[in-house]
This record gives C-alpha cells, structure tokens and sequence, in this order.
C-alpha cells in the first residue's frame, strides 16, 4: 500500500493542496487586521502594477515548468514500451541461434523481466534501481559477444541482435536516470517563492466586499497549487499514484513464459 503521507499521493497531495489555500485565505484576515481599507487604497495603483508584471512572470515560469515534467512523463512511458520491444525483438531474433545458446538467451530474457517487473519497479518508487537486472544486461551482452555469426543465417541475424541489444541499453539507462533524477532543488525553491510572492500581492488591493476578496485570493492560491501539484505528479513518473506501470514487461513476460524455454530449463533464477 502507498503510504498516504508521500506527497506524490492523491490524497496526500489534496491536503497539501487545501492547506496552501486556507492559508493564503487566512493571510486576507491578517491584512485586513493591520491595514485599513483606506490605507490599503494607497498601494492599490502600485500593488496592481507590480502584480501584473510579477503574475505574468510567474504563470510563464510555471507554464513552463508544468509542461516539461508532463514531456518528462510522457518520455518514461515511451522509454519503457521501446526498452520492452527491444527485448521481445532479441528474444525472436535469439531463436535463430544454435539451440543451446537460444535456450540461454531466453532464459536470460525472461530472467530480466521478471527482475524487472518484481523487483525493480518497486525499487523506482524510491528513486533506486535493481542492480541484479543491471547485471543480467551485460550477461545478455557477453553472450552476443559469444556468437560467431559463421553461416549466412547468423551473419544476417547477429547485427541485428546487437542493434537491438544497444538500443535496450539506452532505453534502460534512460528509464534509470529519469527514475533517480527529479525536478532540481533550485527549480523548486524559485516555484515556491513565487508562489508565496504572487498570493501576497493579492492582499493589497481595495475590495469593499470582504468575501470577494477571500475568493480572489482562495482562486489565485487553488490554480497555483494545482499548478504545482501537476508538476509534482508528472516529474516523478516511476512513483506517486501517477506513474508509468511495467504494463509492457509484463505482456513480455506473458510472451516468454509460454514461448520460451524457462529459466528452470537453464538452471537460470531472476537472482542469478
């Protein structure tokens, strides 16, 4: 079960959510308990200008940042469906090599995903990754390195096993970097400041109407924090309860357990 505290979640991310506004909300209180109305009508001209520059900036700056965590997800989820058409295509490519070494290198296939999918993807929801599975991609390496591609069916089939193995490599490096490397610090101390910053200026304006004001304020925080909750949810596509799920691994490994040999067949475990 998720653990309902991480702010990745759905519900703890609404409470986080409801929380920022009532506080921005209660902010208008404090205002209007320090300043009169006609005092406030002094910074109105002022605060409005300012506001329209530093509101602008800010919806650019997070605008910005919304859409590339969204392009960062929509990268993972693509990532993982090429790693796992990589590793079908070694897995039929594989069929065309002598028995024994097809034999291993299915075995090693549904090692992997298995590992993969068991192990793994849990393991990404903290930002880590699965070194056992790391280990069984350079096994499937030394054993094309192993092939010698003598008949003219093999000579055909090798690049072809290597272009594929190359490319599950790279799919599965990114998939571990965009796992382990979130939105940077810096990126969200300037969000949140902001954030602060543009609630604040919509204290200072002149409403007559005390419940209209608590409106606009309530309005501006609620956009804003939804804002930044899209960005927590869509920069961490491996955890939180939006996240890419092993769907394609999983149909692989339905693949390879009714057409492959077995890992029992090789003495092969998802430990090895």
């Amino acid at each position: 079960m998720a653990n309902i505290f991480n702010i990745e979640s759905y519900a703890f991310g609404t409470f986080l959510i409801l929380l920022f506004v009532a506080t921005s909300v209660a902010g208008v209180f404090i205002i209007r308990k320090r300043f009169e109305l006609d005092r406030l009508r002094h910074f109105h001209d002022v605060s409005g200008n300012i506001f329209g520059v530093t509101g602008t900036l800010y919806a650019v700056l997070l605008g910005l940042v919304v859409v590339d965590a969204m392009e960062t997800f929509s990268t993972a989820r693509m990532t993982v469906e090429k790693e796992s058409d990589a590793l079908v295509n070694m897995f039929i490519l594989a069929s065309r090599l002598p028995d024994e070494k097809a034999q291993t290198f299915h075995a090693l296939c549904l090692s992997y995903t298995r590992e993969v999918v068991e192990r793994e993807w849990p393991q990404m929801d903290h930002g880590q990754n699965d070194p056992e599975a790391r280990e069984l991609t350079y096994r499937m390496f030394r054993d094309i390195a192993d092939v010698e591609p003598a008949s003219e069916n093999l000579k055909a089939v090798y690049p072809l096993l290597l272009q594929q193995g190359m490319e599950l490599r790279e799919q599965r490096r990114m998939r571990i970097t965009i796992a382990t490397h979130g939105l940077p610090t810096i990126e969200w101390i300037v969000l949140c400041i902001g954030a602060v910053v543009t609630v604040t200026f919509t204290y200072f304006f002149r409403l007559d109407s005390f419940r209209v004001q608590l409106a606009f304020t309530g309005m501006v925080a609620m956009m804003i924090a939804l804002n930044l909750y899209l960005v927590v949810a869509f920069s961490s596509p491996f955890s939180g309860d939006l996240h890419v799920e092993p769907e394609p691994f999983r149909t692989d490994l339905e693949i390879f357990e009714q057409f492959g040999p077995g890992v029992e067949a090789t003495g092969l475990s998802p430990q090895d």
